[in-house]
């Protein structure tokens, strides 16, 4: 099976996350992300307008950590049937919805959502190679969103922008600071040789403790360099 056969298959996903226990944010979590939330699309808006669609959400906090954030319409979609069945029983609450679905192929009608967040789906899909399946995501969320509709895309793919041409209006590109546990977890693949499963790192003592290490050494200067911004700010005649 191909890496696009994998990422387009159903028991790909279900495997894996039937093998995972806990939760995962690939990236960065809404504390890294709230700025930007509440400067395009704040919370008090959320509740005047559509519910907020969330792509590919997996096995990850960041759903429900939108929905203690005030945004209390929210609507999660995975192809994984075994991700959503353990989000929703963890997360079901009131304004929370979570359907199993294919991303490239979404059941919703036109212009349902006024904002979309997509956090590592569209990078998984591009990791084959191949833009096929990626273009495909991409216009099924142009597809769902209103005219006037926003998408927040988390991605470290340099081929994200070439996917967002026909149509999308780019608003602004900014850095995100990485969250603790994606640190730790870059610092570990760092260490593993070129295609080493990252389970391989947690048979090995000594690297995760060196990992563990360097990825608190890296956090203390992002908090340095966010305090330095915060006092330039607040210091700028």
């Amino acid at each position: 099976m191909t890496t696009v056969e994998r990422y387009a298959n159903p028991d790909f996903w279900d495997a894996r996350f039937q093998g995972s226990e806990g939760l995962f944010d690939w990236y960065a979590t809404y504390a890294e992300l709230k700025d930007t939330f509440e400067e395009f699309y704040p919370a008090e808006q959320s509740k005047q307008s559509s519910p907020v669609l969330v792509v590919g959400c997996g096995n990850s906090a960041f759903s429900s950590e939108l929905y203690a954030a005030g945004y209390l319409h929210i609507t999660s979609i995975d192809i994984s049937a075994s991700a959503i069945s353990k989000m929703q029983e963890q997360f079901n609450l009131p304004g929370m919805s979570w359907q199993v679905m294919d991303a490239t192929a979404m059941s919703f009608q036109d212009g349902t959502f006024n904002l979309a967040v997509d956090k590592g789906t569209l990078d998984a899909m591009m990791t084959s190679g191949s833009d096929e399946i990626a273009g495909a995501m991409v216009s099924e969320i142009w597809r769902v969103l209103q005219p006037d509709g926003l998408l927040i895309l988390i991605s470290h793919s340099g081929k994200r922008l070439k996917l967002l041409t026909d149509g999308w209006q780019c608003l602004e590109l900014r850095r995100c600071r990485l969250s603790p546990q994606a640190t730790f977890i870059n610092m570990l693949r760092s260490k593993l040789p070129p295609g080493a499963p990252l389970r391989d790192a947690f048979q090995q003592p000594e690297l995760l403790q060196e990992a563990g290490e360097e990825a608190k050494q890296a956090l203390r200067k992002m908090a340095f360099i966010d305090a330095f911004r915060v006092f330039k700010a607040r210091t700028k005649p």
